[in-house]
């Protein structure tokens, strides 16, 4: 069988190594059903393939990075998720918790509410509070917005708001609430203007439409199918030629 592939598909997979690939991917495991062995089979998988985190529910973040069991591997949580409107109060606790234990990473869902009631201070003030406090363990943020929800316009304000917290990504959605198309990729890379790194995910399940986005531009993938992403890549580099 022949196979052919768009010019851009196949320059973006000759210009990345599989590690280089692996970087960009956040394997993410957050089923409400996953039990704690999947957990530790997704470290394992991104031990092995070089993923730049694994993203836990907060109860598997807190057991792996209490027990050790995360050693030389990034790990991610989420916060407030999937629906942002839990109190500050509450997202710098959890949030707190986790980086006392070593988390590498927060994912926190802005307060849709609160966004579409025009309480943008509120937002704002609620961002501050989780940015400053991961800034005090060195972590990285990246605020979820559930972009396919917004206009074009309060895109524009959430990315505002996001880079005037101090965060360094702007996620586009949880993946529970809305899925992401490639259209709010651009989107949010054009308005970014390159203040914020931009996080892709929901609905991001094969390596055609991960390659899409990171030649757009995107810094990182979230993807609960990480290890299949992986190894549809490494077919990809297989049948057109890799070139790195």
């Amino acid at each position: 069988m022949v196979y052919t592939y768009p010019d851009l598909v196949r320059g973006i997979v000759q210009g990345l190594s599989p590690r280089e690939f692996a970087g960009y991917i956040d394997s993410t495991l957050l089923k409400a059903d996953a039990p704690l062995d999947q957990a530790l089979a997704y470290i394992d998988e991104a031990r092995e393939y070089g993923f730049k985190c694994v993203v836990l529910s907060p109860y598997h973040a807190r057991h792996v990075l209490s027990k050790g069991l995360a050693e030389g591997v990034c790990i991610c949580s989420v916060i407030g998720f999937p629906m942002g409107f839990t109190s500050t109060r509450a997202k710098v606790v959890e949030a707190e918790e986790l980086l006392g234990l070593g988390l590498h990473e927060v994912d926190v869902v802005m307060n849709i509410q609160a966004f579409k009631s025009g309480r943008y201070d509120d937002v704002l003030e609620d961002l501050v509070a989780v940015v400053d406090t991961a800034k005090r363990y060195g972590a990285t943020v990246k605020v979820i917005v559930e972009s396919p929800l917004l206009s074009l316009e309060e895109k524009a304000r959430a990315v505002e708001l996001v880079a005037k917290a101090g965060a360094q990504f702007i996620k586009t959605s949880t993946g529970v609430l809305s899925k992401t198309d490639l259209q709010d990729v651009y989107t949010l890379i054009r308005l970014s203007r390159g203040r914020l790194k931009v996080k892709a995910s929901g609905g991001f399940r094969t390596a055609i439409t991960t390659l899409l986005a990171i030649g757009m531009g995107v810094h990182r993938i979230g993807t609960s199918t990480a290890s299949q992403v992986y190894r549809e890549f490494l077919e990809l580099r297989e049948r057109i030629g890799g070139g790195v």
